[in-house]
């Protein structure tokens, strides 16, 4: 069921992003694999995250089966997948409302706030040398 959840959620992403225009559908994956990056970040932190998917030892081309193996991974947990293609269909949804340069700046501030939670979350759960504990 997992497989056939992310083939959809990457198909959706794709079809609303052909929607808003071929490049749409290239900002429309590049807005997928960041957000499904940052929801996972959000849990293990940014430099976790990196190591357990092995993305710092990709190779080209991207589709080997060893990098296949890889991107299972990030596919893993059907909440975050979800999440991450609503918040792709969503910009591209906006990008077809909006004019260009208020839609560059709301993905910004979409990563911006994704950062801002990743870095929040991580220091809330580590424990401040001296405070008491409860």
């Amino acid at each position: 069921m997992q497989f056939w959840l992310a083939a959809f959620a990457v198909a959706l992403v794709v079809v609303i992003g052909y929607a808003g225009g071929p490049p749409g559908a290239l900002v429309a994956l590049l807005a997928f694999v960041i957000a499904l990056f940052l929801l996972w970040a959000r849990e293990l932190g940014f430099k976790q995250a990196w190591e357990k998917f092995g993305l710092q030892t990709l190779t080209p081309p991207l589709w080997k089966p060893e990098n296949l193996e890889r991107f299972k991974a990030l596919f893993a947990d059907e909440q975050k997948l979800v999440k991450a293609c609503t918040i792709a269909v969503a910009l591209i949804a906006v990008s077809m409302l909006l004019p260009r340069n208020l839609v560059v700046f709301i993905y910004v501030a979409a990563i911006a706030l994704g950062i801002f939670e990743v870095y929040r979350n991580n220091n809330s759960t580590t424990t401040q040398p001296g405070s008491r504990i409860n």
